[in-house]
Formats: C-alpha cells, structure tokens, sequence
C-alpha cells in the first residue's frame, strides 16, 4: 500500500547521526512550508516552457468570466459590469513617457462580449521597464475598478491578478482592490484642516 511521503527528508545518515527526533521536526516544518504555499496558490505558477502561457492572457479571460456570469459574483444584479468597463474604459496608465487611456491595451470591455487586451503589447515587460509599468497599472485599474463596482469580486480576482503580478518587476499592485480613503488623515482630518483654514478651530 502506497504511503504520501513528506516533501522533504534528510538522508538516512544524516538522519542516524543527528538523531531521528530533529529528523522529524525538520520534515514536519518543511510539510507545513509546502501546505502553506500550495494553499496560497504558488505551485500553479511555475513557468512551463514546454506550456508557455501569457498570465495576462489570464487576467482578460477572468474579467470575462466574471462579466459574463461564468464566474459566480456574489453580487445582486445592479449593472456593476457597465460600472466596471465604463471605469476601465476612462482609465490612465502609464505609456511612452507620459499617462494614456488604458484604451491603449484595451480592445473591448463590455458586459455582452466580455474583456479583450492586446497582451501583446505587454510581451517585452520582462525587460522593457516602461512596458511593465503598463502592465502594473493595468492591474491597479482592474482592481480600482473591481473594488467600487464589484468589491465582491475581489477574492476571485486575486489569484489571477497576483499570478500576472510576479511576472512584472517591482509592482507595487494590491490585488486586493483596498478601500481607498482621502490620504491618510481619512474624512476627520479633511474636516479639521477646513475648519482651521477658516479660522473655526479652538
């Protein structure tokens, strides 16, 4: 009868001459390192060169999904798809030295025929610095526009979002879409600087 073998074990003389108590302890650590790292999803993301896949190719087939209702939202039906591409569709990102429409990488967006990119605009990102700040925001954006049209959508779009993420150098993108709020002083703070501004304070 086949038996699971831990993901890590030290050879057997090693194992005789330190003992078999640390043995244990250092397979036992190694198992939970690896649970853990296929629970957040990195062994799906190793690159497969007999399997190439463009991430970005699975950032628009997502979005599509999600438009389309082949992805379950946990969202009532309130139109948050036109929200969603009319967000998109208004967005900037970074382009040849200067901000651009997001139009630019965008072919479609629309709640009937889902969300197309020129990925291919984007193939050089490993090594063109200014095509992969144009990958970057273009995950913000999604994200921006996921969180104030379907914050729901937010959990499903993470693991795609993130996958798209760790082919981009030194992006800074929180594919969690937080709550964005006025800086950091929130509305309290807003208030408080108009009111000494007019003289109102203590």
């Amino acid at each position: 009868r086949l038996k699971a073998k831990p993901p890590f074990c030290l050879p057997r003389d090693l194992v005789l001459s330190q003992g078999s108590a640390m043995a244990k302890q250092l397979c036992l650590i190694s198992a939970v390192l690896a649970t853990s790292a296929s629970a957040m999803g990195f062994a799906g993301w190793t690159y497969d060169p007999e399997h190439p896949v463009e991430p970005f190719d699975g950032v628009a087939k997502a979005v599509t999904d999600m438009l389309l209702h082949l992805t379950p939202v946990d969202r009532r039906e309130d139109g948050w798809q036109g929200g969603f591409c009319s967000c998109m569709e208004n967005g900037h990102i970074s382009s040849w030295y200067q901000y651009s429409s997001a139009m630019y990488l965008i072919d479609t967006c629309n709640p009937t025929k889902g969300f197309v990119m020129r990925t291919g605009h984007l193939q050089d990102r490993h090594t063109e610095p200014l095509q992969g700040m144009m990958a970057c925001d273009t995950l913000k954006l999604i994200s921006y526009c996921l969180s104030h049209y379907a914050q729901e959508a937010l959990p499903t779009w993470k693991p795609t979002c993130s996958n798209a993420h760790y082919t981009i150098g030194a992006c800074d993108v929180n594919c969690n879409g937080a709550v964005h709020r006025f800086g950091g002083l929130g509305l309290a703070g807003l208030l408080a600087g108009t009111l000494a501004v007019f003289g109102f304070g203590a």
